[in-house]
């Protein structure tokens, strides 16, 4: 296709300074991710570590602090540090007493929604269900695959720790 490998490179450039000018559209940006655990826990020990906003850092090892600035009802909203250059976000979170936690990330490198969901299997067993969908604005699209994949590296360590926190 290209005949040289400075028409190649010439035309990554031209692609990656007209996504820049131009921008992506947000809804081509959007990357959807999914995971989940089955945890020999009751749900309603699950829901106790889940549902404290404040503790997330201790199990979400991308979120360094979190600051709650107001709490009305169901709905927190917090300004958080994360990442590994410790860029400031904001978040709004509601809570679905027992069944849900949906988390929307209004400010920072990553924007979207975490939708936490706890499902009973038995009568000592539920099951974790983790799904994003976010959009990177504020990360280089050359490395966005490199951040999508930290992000269900991440998922998958907070859940396996809020699982041993819950035994």
């Amino acid at each position: 296709m290209f005949k040289t490998k400075s028409t190649l490179i010439a035309g990554v450039v031209a692609m990656i300074v007209s996504a820049t000018l131009v921008g992506v559209p947000t809804a081509a940006a959007l990357d959807q991710i999914h995971t989940s655990v089955d945890v020999p826990a009751f749900v309603d020990k699950l829901w106790s570590i889940v549902a404290n906003v404040g503790n997330d850092p201790k199990y979400w090892n991308q979120i360094h602090t979190v600051n709650i600035i107001s709490k009305t009802g169901n709905t927190i909203q917090a300004d958080t540090t994360l990442g590994p250059f410790n860029a400031k976000g904001h978040e709004i979170v509601m809570l679905h007493p027992k069944q849900s936690v949906v988390t929307n990330i209004t400010q920072g490198p990553v924007i979207g929604t975490r939708l936490l969901t706890l499902s009973p299997l038995s009568e000592n067993k539920a099951r974790i269900d983790v799904s994003w969908s976010i959009d990177m604005p504020g990360i280089p699209f050359f490395a966005r695959g490199f951040a999508k994949d930290n992000f269900i590296k991440s998922t998958e360590q907070a859940l396996n720790m809020i699982a041993q926190a819950a035994r």
